[in-house]
């Protein structure tokens, strides 16, 4: 499936995040406006950019607070979305994230809302522009995904979808099973968080606490699997507020980004029986069996000698010393480390060994995980131990 992701899930200025988002290998992503109101460069610019790294713009967002209100409020929210639809053509963008309101709404009226909803689509259709309405977990009057699907349904419009969002749906302890019941070609976007369940507000969790696929509490599996019973084929674009991300280094959270769309896809084909067409569009990966073993772990360290003290003090017995490199390593019962000196550059971990059942499994795993492979050189009588950063 094609992986996306949003802007704001990363630190870094816009362009510095597409340059992220290319090099980790995503197919496109969504633009979040606060990057783009900050950025230097012009929209024009900014599809420029996305065009010269392989980068499809998938969805421009949020719109917020359009529905449930005055007709003299809902004429001025028109016109504000006039202008981001013209935003849009400059930036070459043809979908908008309208999530329900959660601040100006007065109107608990599924008719009028619907209703607004479908004036919204015929001028998104004016500007050859679609809108995925998605139900905010703490929406004032609109906060399930099945509620959105009902308004977006009953607005009948072909430009207007919906966008399902699994942090909203999980952290209501809503239930994903009618998922299959929304028909693929009115899911118009879909967005992945996953949390821990901290028994937080809704608002604070959602906007400091959300992470990758498979780092949180919820099943993201099993929304996956639903989804794909549903036929959605559309891309996969994860939506990640979080503090600790907004500040760490730009590619690595990236390149983790795009293992957890991997990994999820992964997850959903072993739920999804063989005969379903649906499962082929899902990324697929080798599999292997658990890793349970370290071999052993490598030190690298510019003081070799108090290191090894050090190690000897805590029980460890120096083994010996490779005969090719001044390396050596330590025993202490089922524990192995080795001691690799480097010049200047303080002492850390440099490697971890794992024990697997089929090394050129585990290899090619590992790459489809976006790993890139380390160099290690031997010579022609000596083991080969492939490795991946």
């Amino acid at each position: 499936m094609k992986t996306s992701i949003a802007t704001v899930c990363l630190s870094g200025t816009l362009e510095e995040k597409m340059q992220a988002c290319a090099a980790a290998g995503f197919d496109g992503i969504e633009i979040f406006e606060s990057d783009l109101v900050v950025s230097p460069s012009s929209p024009a610019e900014i599809r420029a950019l996305a065009d010269r790294l392989g980068l499809t713009l998938d969805l421009y967002q949020p719109f917020r607070d359009l529905e449930g209100v005055s007709d003299e409020l809902f004429a001025k929210n028109l016109q504000r979305l006039e202008a981001k639809f013209q935003l849009m053509q400059e930036l070459g963008m043809d979908l908008i994230l309208v999530p329900s309101n959660a601040g100006t709404a007065t109107v608990s009226d599924d008719t009028i809302i619907a209703d607004q909803l479908r004036q919204a689509a015929q001028l998104a259709q004016r500007y050859d522009m679609r809108i995925a309405y998605e139900a905010l977990a703490w929406g004032r009057y609109v906060n399930t995904y099945w509620h959105s699907w009902q308004l977006v349904q009953a607005a009948d419009h072909p430009n207007l979808g919906v966008c399902l969002d699994s942090f909203h749906i999980f952290s209501r302890a809503d239930d994903p099973s009618r998922i299959p019941e929304i028909p693929a070609e009115k899911i118009y976007f879909v967005q992945l968080a996953d949390a821990q369940d901290l028994g937080m507000d809704l608002l604070p969790w959602s906007r400091h606490h959300r992470v990758f696929p498979g780092e949180g509490s919820f099943d993201m599996v099993e929304f996956m699997t639903y989804l794909t019973e549903a036929g959605y084929t559309g891309p996969l674009s994860l939506e990640i507020f979080n503090d600790v991300f907004r500040e760490t280094d730009t590619n690595i959270t990236a390149a983790d980004g795009l293992r957890s769309l991997r990994w999820i896809q992964q997850g959903a084909r072993g739920r999804i029986t063989p005969d379903n067409p649906v499962r082929e569009h899902l990324t697929a990966m080798p599999k292997i069996e658990p890793v349970e073993v370290i071999d052993h772990l490598e030190i690298s360290t510019d003081s070799p000698d108090e290191c090894g003290a050090l190690l000897g003090a805590l029980g460890f017995k120096f083994i010996g010393q490779h005969r090719r490199k001044s390396v050596q390593l330590f025993v202490a019962g089922g524990v192995k480390v080795v001691l690799s000196p480097n010049v200047r550059g303080g002492t850390y971990i440099s490697s971890v060994a794992l024990q697997v059942t089929d090394s050129n499994d585990a290899l090619a795993r590992a790459r489809a995980l976006g790993a890139p492979v380390v160099s290690r050189p031997v010579t022609a009588d000596e083991v080969r131990l492939p490795g991946v950063y």
